[in-house]
């Protein structure tokens, strides 16, 4: 080899080592965009997913056997129970209201649970069960075993690929649900022409592996109850059989609810290009066509007598191609999804299938990146893709059984509020409309329990709905009668949508009235005072835990709950707050100003802990999954490090708190608080453990417990917790990396919504080089404050050095501006 041409393929190598670097760092920080998995879904918890927001499907994936569960978000099993009003005992309230002043908790308890159950009320009584609307079979054939296996969901399109070759053939089906078109859309085909045999049906979806365990025993306690004289004639579930017809290129299937005059029809449209269609039994099947379309939709009715087939037809008749349906789709979902993104230097770890990826991350000690963002982007995903005319229920809209755990209903004492914890910040402006529309539903009961079991005027909510009632009745052994905060807590969300937006219709057309009607109940509830002139709030309850009591008792039902003490004083601020701003001049700002003096001050215990009860007598119980007195940290602003005494008092009880049952709704909870109380090891370690100890099914959808019951609180909240530690924000206020872990030492995040009616354009951090680079625009012309909370060296803003004030400096911005801000440390 002579020196010249030594020194070319040396030079050669060299450059393309260089490339081959620069290739790798580029895939290291690419965001990921799809997940993919390597074998089909043996169960339906593993099926990969896509939704509208109104209907959902759930993909297994086999090549042979394939299964695609539908489902709609309207649809739960009439059981009997949404209609039913809590009993009628607010003129007991004077008298139990005594009795908890005295701390005679258990006798109060008693005295209002045995007028309920003399005035009608029997027992707790449970929420309509979510179920699957039913799952199109299709049997596809063809020779040669399957090789080259692969199923994938693309979060950009929401469509879910499966390919897989058999006998030289590659073979490929691929579904969507559409939101311009309000369909499910599925296409299959190949690379031969005259390929695709393949039979169609559809059925009830029936969970074969669902224990009886599994299945809520109080409901069919609450049909025994409720329908005495039939309940041992009627079917489990309270479905009637179904009514198939196929006919042409049709399937219909009609299935009503056997308590109501209540049903749903699905519609499948199979359309094949070549080929011969034919029709056996219930079957349509397909032989040799170059490739086959299918349209369905599921549409519930009522009354079940008023079919709406034909019109459905119709519209499925006026479609285009499966191709152009999803390029229409695909604008409109891509747009939303795109809105927010993560980026995470992802330089030494391993990517892979979803089965690779969670493998991989239980044999290691830190967060593999690949994984963490894939959850992330599932989380956004999923969040657009079950907003509807209903926000996420505890599925999402994805399920497979009837009577899932807890109903898969809508649960307001955490659940659901964790299920939108990041629509604001992801800018899924659908998503909190789709929350609103829930509330402004159910609203009219809030008044019902007000009524009934307080006696007062004003707004109080239930802890459960299907989406169509809210009325106050799960409660018995369980004080859930007790809660009064429920509403501020659902308000909230839509009180931080106006916050980042600045959306005045929104506030004084629909938020305001009900924020008013919120503290109404609390002007006519809050008439009890302790020896210091300050309100005694009771009947009180911190869900779900239970106060320990000066003997060693246990009561969930006592006095003074710190949520209760929050939530009021958070919404009577907001009320003072947005008659300010918009120069409402209401005439009972004095009035709310009045009873935000007379509440009773937040309580520290012996060990330096913010206390659960503020309540001198009442000691905490740190092992559990709820976190409810540390509301005024999340998902209230109160309690900031400027609050120096509460905040360490915050970061101790957080500390102190147990895990409970390993609740992954509770661990996600955990890491919003610990966020906001710039605890980046706490919120690092509560996304580890997630991420490493079976709480992630193959479809990267979350499980409340270690491997079971399938539920989606923490796979929506997720996204908070990783936007909450990068950015935090109040009105006038943004704080960078809050309590990002330096084990996720360079990335970037982009889109998130601030509530001071800014967003963060980009963000780019090196932990390591001690750097970080943001554009920040403003909605509006104002002087924000910028927090850090290292020791700064130096902040350019526009390219130009500012001066400090500590760490914090501020900024002015004219409406519509945005500026670029360099940081180092």
């Amino acid at each position: 080899m002579t020196p010249n041409f030594k020194n070319t393929f040396f030079s050669v190598i060299a450059l393309l080592l260089l490339i081959a670097c620069n290739n790798r760092k580029t895939e290291t920080i690419e965001q990921q965009k799809t997940n993919v998995s390597e074998t089909p879904a043996s169960r339906w918890q593993d099926a990969l997913i896509s939704g509208n927001g109104e209907m959902g499907i759930m993909v297994y994936g086999n090549p042979r056997d394939e299964k695609i569960i539908f489902n709609h978000e309207f649809l739960y099993e009439y059981i009997g129970t949404e209609g039913v009003k809590p009993p009628d005992i607010g003129d007991i309230m004077p008298k139990a209201k005594q009795l908890i002043k005295a701390e005679k908790y258990a006798e109060a308890k008693s005295e209002i649970l045995k007028h309920a159950k003399t005035r009608g009320y029997q027992d707790i009584l449970w929420t309509d069960p979510y179920h699957p609307a039913c799952v199109l079979n299709l049997n596809q054939e063809f020779q040669g075993d399957v090789s080259g296996y692969e199923r994938s969901l693309n979060y950009e399109s929401g469509e879910i690929t499966v390919t897989w070759n058999a006998n030289e053939t590659e073979f490929q089906r691929t579904s969507f649900v559409s939101r311009p078109d309000n369909v499910i859309a599925t296409k299959i085909k190949s690379s031969k022409e005259k390929n695709i045999n393949i039979a169609f049906s559809l059925a009830h979806q029936i969970d074969e592996n669902q224990s009886e365990e599994d299945k809520e025993s109080g409901i069919q306690q609450n049909i025994k109850m409720l329908f005495p004289d039939k309940w041992e004639q009627l079917n489990t579930p309270l479905i009637e059989k179904p009514e198939t017809i196929t006919d042409n290129h049709w399937i219909t299937f009609r299935s009503k609810y056997q308590l109501v005059d209540r049903g749903y029809e699905v519609v499948v449209n199979i359309k094949n290009e070549g080929g011969l269609l034919t029709i056996k039994n219930d079957k349509i099947i397909v032989k040799e066509a170059d490739n086959v379309e299918v349209y369905a939709k599921v549409i519930p009715i009522e009354p079940f007598s008023e079919s709406v087939i034909s019109e459905v037809k119709t519209t499925i008749k006026s479609l285009a191609s499966y191709d152009e349906v999803l390029k229409k789709h695909e604008a409109v979902h891509g747009e939303m999804f795109n809105r927010v993104a993560l980026n995470l230097d992802k330089t030494g770890f391993i990517d892979g299938s979803n089965e690779t990826l969670i493998a991989n991350q239980k044999g290691i000690g830190v967060i593999n990146p690949y994984l963490l963002e894939k959850v992330f982007n599932m989380g956004v995903y999923g969040l657009i893709s079950s907003s509807g005319k209903n926000p996420p229920n505890l599925m999402g809209i994805w399920n497979g059984s009837w009577r899932p755990r807890w109903s898969g209903d809508f649960t307001l004492d955490a659940n659901v509020n964790l299920q939108v914890a990041a629509a604001n910040l992801a800018n899924q402006k659908e998503a909190i409309d789709s929350y609103m529309t829930l509330l402004e539903r159910i609203a009219p009961d809030w008044e019902v329990n007000a009524k009934n079991l307080f006696g007062c005027r004003g707004y109080v909510s239930g802890t459960r709905t299907s989406g169509r009632h809210n009325y106050h009745t799960h409660f018995g052994k369980w004080p859930g009668n007790y809660w009064t905060a429920g509403v501020e807590w659902l308000l909230l969300p839509c009180y931080e949508y106006y916050q980042c937006t600045g959306d005045k219709e929104f506030m004084q057309n629909r938020l305001y009235p009900m924020m008013k009607k919120t503290a109404l109940f609390y002007e006519d509830f809050l008439d009890m005072y302790d020896d210091n002139g300050k309100y005694l709030i009771g009947p009180s309850y911190s869900p779900e835990n239970k106060a320990i009591l000066p003997n060693g008792e246990r009561m969930g039902a006592v006095a003074n709950a710190t949520m209760d003490v929050a939530v009021i004083r958070e919404l009577l601020t907001n009320l003072i707050t947005v008659n300010k701003e918009l120069n409402l001049k209401d005439e009972k700002v004095e009035l709310w100003q009045d009873m935000l003096q007379k509440l009773p001050p937040y309580l520290i215990n012996e060990d330096g802990a913010l206390k659960e009860w503020a309540h001198p007598n009442l000691k905490d119980n740190y092992n559990h999954r709820h976190i409810s007195h540390l509301y005024p940290v999340w998902p209230g602003l109160e309690i900031s490090p400027e609050e120096e005494k509460l905040f360490e008092a915050s970061n101790i009880a957080i500390e102190k708190r147990g895990r409970g049952n390993g609740s992954a709704h509770g661990l996600a909870h955990t890491a919003l608080i610990a966020a906001r109380l710039k605890k980046s090891d706490l919120v690092y370690g509560n996304l580890l453990f997630l991420m490493k100890n079976n709480y992630l099914y193959n479809s990267l959808v979350t499980s409340h417990n270690p491997g079971v019951i399938y539920n989606t609180d923490a796979l929506h909240s997720i996204p908070a917790v990783i936007l909450e530690m990068l950015v935090f924000s109040k009105p006038g206020v943004i704080e960078f990396l809050p309590a990002l872990s330096e084990k996720l030492p360079k990335g970037s995040v982009s889109g998130v919504l601030c509530r001071t009616q800014a967003k963060v354009e980009n963000l780019e951090w090196d932990m390591v080089g001690k750097t970080m680079k943001a554009k920040v625009s403003s909605r509006k012309k104002q002087n924000i404050l910028f927090q850090f909370r290292k020791v700064l060296t130096s902040v350019k803003v526009n390219g130009e050095t500012v001066s400090l004030e500590g760490n914090t400096f501020f900024t002015n911005f004219e409406a519509g501006e945005t500026k670029t801000i360099e940081l180092s440390w």
